[in-house]
């Protein structure tokens, strides 16, 4: 399948949309307690759809329903796993930066105007990832997307506290899809593909695979 009516939808979209200005922007006004760990980056349509069309994870994904991004900016991952990606039935991102926030509800309410059902599947809270609670049916998710912040004193115990939480909260069978690290634990989020490489805007990353036992 080649996508590119999808990737057309999406293109319109976020053309002329600068998330690295729209970030900057939002962590001026800032504490910085709130923004030390923070960096923008996203997978663009064609990255997303690399990691998932080249890696084998698309059969994992088929009998899953719930798909969240967390540190979603301008919605990007969202609005891209809508289009590759029909059978969530529940797309969520958490963005805690409020013009990023703002930036992907706009983005929303574009693809609203070209389909509405898929639009209406996206969620967006603003706020922070390690305060909400993923056990809620409200929430919920069985497909992770995170990056791992590359900077910052106390940077790895922040992402060990979240896979911490994530091991908690998430149900059996979750799929977590990291990257540039993998998480740490072998024993609670065993890798379940070998790690591929998509060469992004900001380098090229490595993406990896795990399920929650």
């Amino acid at each position: 399948m080649s996508f590119e009516k999808e990737k057309e939808i999406f293109d319109n979209i976020y053309q002329g949309i600068n998330g690295y200005s729209i970030s900057h922007k939002g962590r001026s006004t800032m504490s910085p307690d709130d923004t030390k760990f923070l960096i923008y980056g996203e997978a663009s349509f064609s990255e997303l759809l690399a990691i998932i069309e080249n890696s084998g994870i698309k059969n994992e994904l088929k009998g899953l329903t719930t798909f969240c991004d967390l540190g979603s900016g301008t919605g990007m991952c969202l609005i891209g796993s809508a289009l590759i990606c029909p059978y969530f039935k529940r797309i969520i991102g958490v963005e805690l930066v409020q013009t990023l926030y703002e930036s992907s509800l706009q983005s929303i309410q574009q693809l609203a105007q070209t389909n509405k059902k898929l639009a209406n599947k996206i969620k967006v809270i603003n706020g922070n990832f390690l305060k909400l609670n993923f056990a809620k049916p409200s929430l919920s998710p069985n497909v992770i997307f995170m990056h791992y912040p590359m900077h910052g004193i106390g940077v790895e115990d922040l992402y060990l506290q979240l896979e911490e939480k994530l091991c908690k909260e998430l149900k059996s069978g979750s799929i977590i899809i990291s990257a540039i690290r993998k998480l740490s634990s072998a024993e609670n989020f065993p890798e379940i593909l070998t790690p591929t490489h998509v060469q992004c805007k900001y380098g090229n990353v490595t993406i990896f695979f795990h399920k929650k036992v």
